[in-house]
């Protein structure tokens, strides 16, 4: 291809241009990210993004190599960037499943106190609260993936959106009730620790 014409035509939005650059380099793209990611469906979703910015922030871009180079290089760093957002969104659940299974050893064990009893309450109603102030589909997608017990595939599916969309509601649920509650942890860990 004529990395110069290339060049043109995509500063200028040439349409032929850009439907020229996705028949060459889809297909590759996806099998590119899919060495990253494990997952078609999510590789096809970051090489969409990656064609949709160039489309999108051309005036903004400053290709300096060959179109090529820079395809592959944004969905690279795509694929690095959802594995740290996955890595964080993994650690992020283990800490608060950690939390939640040691609050009901005490509390099934018949060591919960009546404070403790007060505090469980508060919390749950904490966690109401957090929840009811999620933004909608946020809110929505949390629900179904923990009060429905849906798989996260299952979710996409009835609600017609990508599971990289499902895994981004849920990752930024955890964060807000794990920015939320961090008092309510706090509390609850203290107490855990001076019984042991």
């Amino acid at each position: 291809m004529d990395n110069k014409r290339i060049i043109s035509g995509i500063k200028n939005r040439d349409v032929e241009i850009f439907e020229e650059l996705f028949f060459n380099y889809h297909g590759r793209l996806v099998l590119f990210a899919n060495k990253f990611i494990g997952d078609m469906q999510v590789s096809r979703d970051l090489v969409q993004d990656a064609f949709f910015m160039l489309w999108e922030k051309t005036d903004q871009l400053d290709i300096k190599k060959s179109p090529k180079a820079y395809l592959y290089q944004s969905v690279k760093n795509s694929c690095l960037n959802y594995n740290r957002h996955l890595s964080i969104k993994e650690n992020a659940e283990a800490e608060i499943s950690t939390r939640i299974a040691e609050l009901e050893r005490q509390v099934y064990d018949g060591t919960k106190t009546p404070y403790l009893s007060l505090i469980e309450q508060e919390l749950e109603e904490k966690i109401a609260e957090v929840i009811e102030q999620m933004p909608s589909k946020c809110q929505e997608v949390f629900k179904m993936s923990r009060f429905e017990g849906l798989k996260n595939k299952e979710i996409a599916e009835r609600l017609g959106i990508s599971v990289k969309m499902v895994e981004k509601h849920i990752s930024k649920a955890l964060v807000i009730l794990r920015h939320e509650l961090a008092e309510y942890v706090g509390v609850l860990l203290a107490m855990f620790i001076s019984k042991m």
